[in-house]
Order: structure tokens, then C-alpha cells, then sequence
């Protein structure tokens, strides 16, 4: 049996040995010979429909049609998700033997030499806490992100009381402000997947830039200061905007993955200079030398044009 090779290259083959050309083949098959340039170069397949006429044009059977539409690329896939298995679950098997390997060894050394269980609970909460996002997705089947992302939670909060124990101090009720407000992004982004189900991204964005602010005046609660409204807010303010270009950009700008790169270099190209002198406005003696601000700068203009000429490019071949 002939070896399986990809659709496209055994139809251009098989059109070769009858001695077609692809404007004669589709001719005969009543079809554009753009249509049978991309069955050749694997961008689409023919309409079933067709199926009887190629095989009587190519001189070859159903069978072996649709053996070369299907083995080579659904084998194919199936052996890289078989590597990419694989390769997880040694990742997941490393992981917990390292755990299993860390903990009782930390335990065990400062028993020995200090005869007591003081910064060994910080070591294991930090476990704990990689655990829940190395191995325990994987164990459990059912609510999978709600109950890793509370185990996250506990284990986070563990590790902080841990290192109050350790560090001692007053700072823990700051930090534990801090840290659930730090968590209410996470669990607010799973209350949207879990109990909305639509236009997702878009609300987790707004999430994203309305929790930027109660976040940055907890900071403040905690450190004092006079920098919230006259510098944080204004910063926040400047990064959500920018935040919101991008996600246009990548949501709704009809272009391909190139195109698409290159908006959101172009973007950052307008974000850098309009940050930078927002800062040096609100930060007197802060920002990048005016040099280097017009090197990245070019740099970044640079970039995005060599993006958008290669999605210009990938575009222009594609409708071909």
C-alpha cells in the first residue's frame, strides 16, 4: 500500500500522473481553479459532492480518496496530543515528587537543627499552594476551578499567617486586605464563567478595570501617603484606556493574527510616549531620558509595520 502522505500532495500527484493542470482539472470538474490550488496547498477539501468525478478524473478509487483526506493529518494530531499527555503527566509526577521530597526533608532538618517547627510552616504552605495548581486540576473532575481556586485561596492565606508567625509584626491584617482584594479579580472573572456564560470577555475586562481602583486605595489604606488620587488613580485611569485599545483590537479588528499583532504593537507604540509623560507631569524626576524614549519609540513603530506588511502579505495569500 502506498505510504499515507497528506490530502493536498496526493491529489497534486495523482493530477500530475494523469498529466492534468490544475486549470484542466477544474475545468473538468466544474470548479475555480483557485478551488483546486487550495485542496493542493491543504486549505480546504472538496465538496462531497465531488467526490465521484475526482476519482473518475484521477483514475483512483473512493477509498483511496478519503484514506488521503483522513490518515495523515488525524494520525498526526493524535501523536502530538499523545506527546503533549504524556509530557504533562511527567510534569504533574515531578512536581509532586519534589513536593513529596521538600516537606518531610524541611521538616526534618529544623527539628535537627533548631529543635522546632518555626519557618518550615512558610515552606509548606508554599507547597500547598503549588499543589493546587500543578497537581490537584488534574485530580479532581467535577467544579474544577471553583474548588482549585478556594484551595488557592486557603492555601495563600495560610502561607501569609505562616510568615506573620515567622516574621512577627503588624503588617498582617494589611496584607491579608491586600491579598483578598487581590483575589476578588480571580473569583469575580469564575462568577462570570460560572453563572453568566455570555460576552464573558468583555465583562471580565470591565472586572479587570473597575477592581484596579479599589485595589490601589486598599494599597493605600495600608501604606498611607498622599499618592492615590493625585498619581495612582490617573496611572490606573491611563492603563484601563489602554486596556480597553487592546482588547478592541483583538476582539473586533478584522484581521488575522498578524494584523491583529501589529494594531496592538502600534497600540503600545502610543501607550509608551503618553505614559511616559504622564509620569514625568504627576513624578517630577521620574521617566526615561528623552533619547531612549524616542528609540523605543521607533523601535516599537518598527515592529508594528513589519507586522501588519506580514498580515498584509498572509492576508493576500490567503484569498488567492
Amino acid at each position: 500500500m502506498e505510504e499515507k502522505r497528506p490530502f493536498g500532495e496526493y491529489i497534486r500527484k495523482k493530477r500530475l500522473e494523469v498529466g492534468l493542470t490544475q486549470k484542466e482539472l477544474a475545468g473538468r470538474l466544474f470548479v475555480t481553479e483557485s478551488s483546486v490550488s487550495k485542496w493542493e496547498r491543504n486549505l480546504s477539501y472538496p465538496d462531497v459532492s465531488l467526490v465521484t468525478s475526482i476519482c473518475r478524473e484521477l483514475g483512483i478509487s473512493e477509498h483511496e480518496f478519503f484514506t488521503a483526506c483522513d490518515d495523515h493529518q488525524a494520525h498526526a494530531q493524535e501523536r502530538a496530543a499523545a506527546v503533549c499527555k504524556a509530557a504533562a503527566l511527567g510534569f504533574r509526577r515531578l512536581c509532586l515528587a519534589g513536593y513529596l521530597i521538600a516537606a518531610p526533608a524541611c521538616l526534618v532538618c529544623e527539628l535537627a537543627l533548631f529543635h522546632r517547627l518555626d519557618w518550615s510552616w512558610i515552606v509548606l504552605a508554599a507547597l500547598a499552594l503549588a499543589f493546587c495548581f500543578t497537581n490537584l486540576p488534574w485530580m479532581v473532575r467535577r467544579e474544577r476551578a471553583a474548588l482549585c481556586l478556594g484551595a488557592a485561596t486557603l492555601c495563600l492565606m495560610l502561607l501569609l499567617l505562616a510568615c506573620w508567625r515567622f516574621a512577627g509584626g503588624r503588617w498582617l491584617l494589611g496584607g491579608l486586605a491586600i491579598t483578598g482584594m487581590s483575589l476578588a479579580l480571580p473569583w469575580g472573572w469564575w462568577a462570570i464563567w460560572r453563572f453568566y456564560g455570555k460576552n464573558v470577555l468583555p465583562l471580565c475586562v470591565a472586572l479587570a478595570s473597575v477592581w484596579v481602583f479599589p485595589l490601589l486605595a486598599v494599597v493605600h489604606g495600608f501604606t498611607g501617603g498622599g499618592w492615590l488620587v493625585g498619581v495612582g488613580f490617573p496611572l490606573a485611569a491611563l492603563g484601563v484606556a489602554f486596556l480597553w485599545a487592546y482588547f478592541l483590537c483583538l476582539r473586533y479588528l478584522r484581521a488575522g493574527p498578524w494584523g491583529k499583532a501589529g494594531a496592538a504593537a502600534l497600540i503600545t507604540a502610543a501607550a509608551s510616549p503618553v505614559f511616559q509623560a504622564l509620569c514625568r507631569r504627576l513624578i517630577p524626576g521620574t521617566g526615561n531620558p528623552w533619547a531612549l524614549d524616542c528609540l523605543i519609540l521607533t523601535a516599537l513603530l518598527a515592529v508594528s509595520f513589519l507586522l501588519l506588511v506580514l498580515g498584509g502579505i498572509r492576508e493576500f495569500r490567503r484569498q488567492q
